[in-house]
């Protein structure tokens, strides 16, 4: 149906998704709607939202894991270098067999660049002084104890981040499969069955937020445009989903520079940053709504100082 066309911008598919769901509970019983009924559709949403939210707090427990993971490796650093130092006074300075017996690699005898090779060399090290106790130095915190502790610390740090990688990329592709099973079963689904159960003249599609097929008509109106400084010369501009809309048309004019809004760009998205604008000038924002019928009332004009 091409005057009901399936968004691809997710804030819209959802936002869509609400409204077909709303024309449902109104309409789902007189057209006798079977298979994408309200309930269909408000599990297919409330899927789509709970992936949506859990990608973030994945990727959120992704970066503490990353930080937590340097942090252990920053610890098994502080405790090769201390063991560096003991064995120093035990071998001297130049890499000898013993250095390669206590597990220094590549024929150094410094702490290793490599986050892997240190990883190794810890275990070296709790091997060597486990065998060799009298090699050990407490007072210079060069123990196999010491070193045991600090491997297992960076081992369960690097098990942690591997499974916060993997929970993810899990939740990146239940996120992109939940998207994908709403646009394509339940939005589309619905659409192309409203097709099959009113003629194309029913002005009842507006009820579910769409266009009617053989009258198409400009979406409504967007409630609200919020305008947020990032810096840098970037303002982030934020809006409400309006019905029917099929882009958004975002429009600019510097104070005091342009005597009219000039076109920035057509998004399909609910968003959009404007870079290139210099500090302390004072913009305005306007986004006006469109589909194929023509443009929606704009949002009230909105204007910050960008920084």
């Amino acid at each position: 149906m091409a005057s009901n066309p399936t968004p691809d911008n997710d804030d819209i598919a959802l936002a869509l998704a609400e409204d077909l769901a709303d024309g449902c509970h109104q309409l789902e019983v007189t057209l006798n709607i079977k298979q994408n009924t309200e309930a269909v559709m408000r599990a297919a949403i409330d899927t789509a939202a709970a992936a949506r939210l859990a990608y973030p707090a994945a990727v959120q427990a992704r970066q503490q894991a990353t930080a937590n993971h340097a942090a252990a490796d920053e610890a098994g650093k502080v405790t090769i270098a201390n063991c560096r130092l003991r064995l120093v006074k035990l071998f001297g300075t130049v890499y000898s067999a013993q250095w390669a017996s206590a597990g220094f690699p590549n024929q150094s005898t410094a702490v290793p660049d490599n986050m892997d090779q240190r990883f190794t060399l810890l275990n070296s090290l709790r091997l060597y002084f486990t065998a060799n106790p009298a090699s050990e130095s407490a007072d210079m915190e060069a123990t196999a104890a010491l070193c045991a502790a600090a491997h297992t610390a960076l081992s369960n740090a690097r098990q942690a981040l591997n499974n916060a990688e993997t929970a993810a990329t899990t939740a990146l592709q239940t996120r992109k499969d939940a998207m994908k099973s709403l646009r394509r079963n339940r939005i589309r689904g619905l659409i192309d069955e409203l097709g099959t159960l009113m003629p194309e003249d029913d002005a009842r599609y507006e009820t579910f937020g769409l266009n009617v097929p053989a009258n198409p008509t400009a979406p409504g109106a967007i409630a609200s445009l919020t305008l947020t400084a990032l810096g840098g010369g970037k303002v982030l501009a934020r809006w409400d989903y309006a019905t029917r809309m099929a882009g958004t048309r975002v429009q600019t004019r510097r104070v005091g520079i342009d005597d009219d809004f000039v076109t920035l760009a057509t998004v399909e998205a609910l968003e959009k940053v404007i870079e290139g604008q210099t500090p302390g000038q004072q913009l305005e924002v306007k986004v006006t709504p469109y589909n194929a019928a023509g443009d929606g009332p704009p949002a009230p004009v909105q204007s910050i100082v960008v920084v």
